[in-house]
């Protein structure tokens, strides 16, 4: 079945746009919302397949670009992980009117942690796979920016990241959320996939965060991945393991 255009709003007014990939079945077993990285959107080649592959295993699945990326309104330059976490509560409401079983979530890179920041606020969440999620965001910016330009990013009230104007308030919620604060809240199941080859985000975050989830959870480490799982048997594994997972904890 042809996945579905759909939009909705955020709490800031603004349409994100979707698409729902609808299972052969009559009545889903359980349904999915996608979370695409920082630079990428919803038409991402991991997303799209696991949109379909999951529908094909009965899954009611939703891929959604966040506020500033894809088809959705919105400027990159207000992109924030408070701003995305709204923009996630805003997908999960509209599949709760599609859906009234379990709804899990997959994020990838800073969707990831979104979807990690959502989870430690809503019992709602059935089950959540992050792939090279973020743990400490906060450090991005002594990483990528010297001290010098760390104080003329908050003097001018803007800097720029890969030629993309990106504005203080970036800056700003960086320095408020705590994600391993927020994983000791979450209580659904949790699968963290990661590659130890990431040179974005240390693969050592990824333990940190195992060991932050109380409850029910899976560290996969695939040897050999990159932050991006540029590899197409890194991706085959992860997407599996991740397909796996989801259908264990939701059908």
């Amino acid at each position: 079945m042809e996945p579905e255009k759909v939009s909705f709003a955020n709490c800031r007014g603004e349409t994100l746009a979707g698409m729902l990939h609808y299972p052969q079945e009559q009545n889903a077993r359980g349904a999915a919302i996608l979370c695409h990285g920082m630079e990428s959107n919803k038409e991402s080649d991991k997303l799209v397949y696991l949109g379909e592959a999951l529908a094909q295993k009965g899954m009611l699945t939703l891929r959604f670009d966040f506020a500033y990326g894809g088809e959705s309104s919105g400027r990159f330059e207000d992109i924030t992980y408070a701003g995305e976490v709204a923009d996630l509560k805003a997908a999960f409401s509209f599949m709760r009117g599609r859906h009234e079983g379990k709804i899990a979530i997959l994020g990838s890179s800073m969707g990831g942690t979104v979807a990690l920041l959502f989870a430690a606020q809503s019992t709602e969440v059935a089950t959540l796979v992050t792939v090279a999620a973020p743990v400490h965001p906060e450090r991005f910016t002594s990483r990528l920016l010297t001290a010098e330009q760390l104080q003329q990013w908050r003097d001018t009230g803007h800097t720029f990241y890969h030629g993309q104007r990106i504005n203080v308030s970036l800056l700003h919620d960086l320095e408020q959320i705590n994600v391993p604060e927020a994983a000791k809240k979450i209580t659904c199941p949790v699968l963290i996939l990661h590659g130890d080859m990431d040179d974005v985000v240390p693969v050592e975050e990824a333990h940190e965060l195992h060991q932050c989830i109380a409850g029910v959870k899976k560290l996969s480490i695939l040897n050999g991945a990159d932050h991006r799982f540029s590899n197409a048997l890194h991706t085959n594994r992860a997407v599996s393991e991740a397909i796996e997972w989801l259908c264990e904890h939701v059908g």
